[in-house]
């Protein structure tokens, strides 16, 4: 039998506001826009899948948990210290989990997490 599903086209992550959008997937995290921009509707290509930007004002938020502080996205990031270092950096928030994990918000409010596989000390 032929599979019904063969891939990802797109996770939607609803934003209040496109421009913060941007700053953050394309410029903080460097997720290409795919395509054009556009006020309403912008994919970037989170190398692997694609995340559509979609503005939803009053969407309720993207999260996980009985505090809102988990996520059922983790991305991959060379090195969690350096990434989560950068990223607040620029402002956003952060919340360490260890060495090697954690979690931002974005703009909107969405939480991400993001991991590395370096080596754990032993």
């Amino acid at each position: 039998m032929n599979p019904v599903v063969t891939g990802i086209g797109h996770v939607v992550v609803p934003v209040r506001d496109m421009g913060l959008a941007l700053a953050f997937y394309r410029d903080a995290l460097g997720f290409p826009v795919v395509g054009k921009e556009d006020p309403v509707w912008t994919v970037v290509d989170a190398r692997g899948m694609e995340l559509t930007l979609f503005l939803q004002p009053e969407a309720p938020r993207i999260a996980l948990g009985k505090d809102a502080e988990d996520s059922p996205f983790f991305f991959h990031v060379s090195s969690f210290p350096k990434s989560a270092d950068a990223l607040e950096r620029q402002g956003f928030r952060v919340k360490r989990s260890d060495d090697h994990q954690g979690i931002v918000w974005d703009p909107s409010g969405n939480v991400l997490g993001l991991h590395d596989h370096r080596a754990k000390r032993r």
